[in-house]
């Protein structure tokens, strides 16, 4: 089902100072300059990279959104695992039949990433992010 782990995402309240920790502790590299500002104004984030290894950092900028609350409630640390897969509708409906709880029911483009999300409840309190690749 699953073709490979993507990244970790990993929720802070500020991903600069966050990234230059795992630059200099761990030898993470940036994936770009600039982060990136999700479409509808809930996070920022940024990449980084050692080898196999890509850590998302996430800070939310939208005080009322979901993971501002998720920030305020767990703290910082681990939010998701990340998964490649193919074919991704295919994965959602057949985890659906096997009665798993998803967040969404499909589907959604984020760039060049087809993505969605397996509520926690069905995986061990861990929120787990299906991934496809789309040709841009």
């Amino acid at each position: 089902m699953f073709k490979r782990i993507d990244h970790v995402g990993i929720i802070t309240k500020d991903i600069e100072e966050a990234a230059r920790l795992f630059s200099e502790v761990f030898g993470l590299e940036r994936s770009t300059d600039a982060p990136f500002i999700d479409p509808l104004g809930e996070f920022k984030s940024v990449f980084l990279v050692a080898g196999e290894v890509t850590v998302e950092l996430i800070e939310p900028i939208n005080p009322n959104g979901a993971l501002a609350k998720f920030l305020e409630k767990r703290g910082e640390g681990l939010h998701h695992i990340s998964v490649e897969v193919e074919n991704i509708n295919q994965k959602l409906e057949a985890l659906k039949l096997k009665g798993v709880r998803l967040i969404g029911e499909e589907a959604q483009v984020v760039g060049t990433l087809k993505v969605a999300f397996i509520h926690p409840s069905s995986t061990r309190g861990i929120l787990i992010e299906l991934t496809e690749k789309v040709s841009p």
